[in-house]
């Protein structure tokens, strides 16, 4: 009997947290989408490094849309129990709400482990992965990593600004160059017009420029000078550009967890200021526990107002999500600006959001009402339909 309703509880869980995984997932991929799409259709990008970006993506987002499609199961789930009275049901048959928190603690901490996977080795080896990923296919073909009116700065020493791109040609227009390898003051170019050649390959590319100044101030020696010239040829060091990982200077987002805490240690220990290192240390151990304190408080939300959980399933658990990560930022601010602990900073909003959520399981164990929270809900499916009625009127 235990068996099979837990079971029965997991099979009302899994598929609105399939759903939220999925939907959830592509929506934080929209923005990349878009961009890879322009890349294919334009720029003849491979699918095969297509497949590789999103490949090197996934485990980023999934960091957050995992415990977000929990939370929105959890909702989802408890709120239809409780809609078609089988939780009055059930306790009128002597099973209380704590016999029903097994299996959604054991879908809790199977996502739980999954985002400790993720956020200790999994994610930042596919950051750095995708980093490089984009510096070779953008060293092959430039134009992929360029954009109009950007600031381009991938070239170490050089800053590339183009008005216009014309990659059919292969050609630049308004060409704007900064070179700041001369060890007496940078070098700047302006041109018409300009081209990209050679062979990325073998790690050289030249950047020919058509009718423009060179512009160099010598400050040594107050001298400024100024230079026209039809054609010039600069080398772009493509090689330094596609250095493999280990050779370029880490990111924080790219170090592992172990990486990251011999980071920190390494610069207490020579003074250097290490609170960057630490919080990022304790939030990738925090971040995987909001999977259980979702568990926790997605449960009593649901029962409190189930038509608000039923119908603002998705609006509910990104509200959550944001509160979580705002009290995530406001924790580490307080790092920065008070000098609290960081894994205080770190864990600060599992300690509020999992207390309140404990307190609410506990009141609603207890058949103990709360008006404001019953009264906020319904407030925000007001809202949503007066949201979705507005947009049906202007579809019209």
């Amino acid at each position: 009997m235990k068996r099979l309703l837990d079971l029965y509880v997991l099979r009302e869980l899994l598929p609105p947290f399939g759903l939220g995984l999925l939907v959830f997932t592509f929506v934080l991929l929209m923005d990349k989408i878009m961009r890879i799409v322009d890349w294919i259709v334009q720029k003849g990008l491979p699918l095969s490094d297509v497949a590789k970006i999103f490949g090197c993506l996934l485990p980023n987002f999934l960091v957050l849309t995992l415990p977000t499609a929990l939370l929105l199961g959890v909702l989802m789930a408890f709120s239809r129990l409780q809609g078609d009275n089988e939780l009055d049901a059930l306790k009128a048959c002597g099973v209380g709400l704590y016999r029903l928190l097994p299996p959604v603690f054991s879908l809790g901490v199977v996502v739980f482990a999954l985002c400790l996977f993720l956020t200790s080795w999994a994610a930042p080896r596919s950051m750095g992965a995708f980093q490089q990923l984009v510096f070779s296919v953008a060293g092959k073909n430039l134009f992929l990593g360029l954009k109009e009116r950007v600031f381009f700065d991938e070239f170490p020493g050089f800053v590339l600004y183009v008005e216009h791109l014309n990659p059919d040609r292969g050609e630049l227009e308004g060409v704007f160059l900064a070179d700041e390898n001369f060890p007496e003051g940078a070098m700047y170019y302006l041109a018409k017009r300009g081209r990209i050649y050679g062979d990325p390959d073998a790690g050289m590319l030249t950047l020919e420029l058509e009718q423009g100044t060179l512009h160099r101030s010598v400050a040594d020696r107050d001298l400024y000078q100024i230079a026209t010239f039809e054609t010039y040829r600069v080398r772009l060091d493509a090689a330094a550009m596609l250095a493999p990982r280990e050779e370029r200077s880490k990111k924080v987002e790219e170090l592992t967890l172990g990486e990251l805490r011999d980071e920190a240690r390494r610069r207490a220990r020579s003074g250097q200021d290490a609170s960057k290192y630490w919080i990022s240390y304790h939030q990738r151990l925090a971040l995987p526990f909001g999977s259980i304190v979702f568990c926790v408080l997605g449960i009593p939300l649901a029962l409190v107002s189930p038509r608000a959980a039923k119908y603002t399933g998705f609006t509910l658990s990104i509200a959550v999500v944001l509160a979580y990560f705002v009290l995530l930022k406001g924790g580490s601010g307080l790092v920065r600006a008070v000098g609290v602990p960081a894994s205080l900073g770190a864990w600060l909003p599992n300690l509020i959001l999992g207390g309140l959520g404990v307190y609410l399981l506990w009141r609603k164990s207890e058949e103990k009402s709360f008006r404001w929270l019953e009264g906020l809900e319904d407030r925000l499916v007001e809202l949503q339909e007066r949201t979705v009625r507005k947009l049906f009127r202007r579809d019209r």
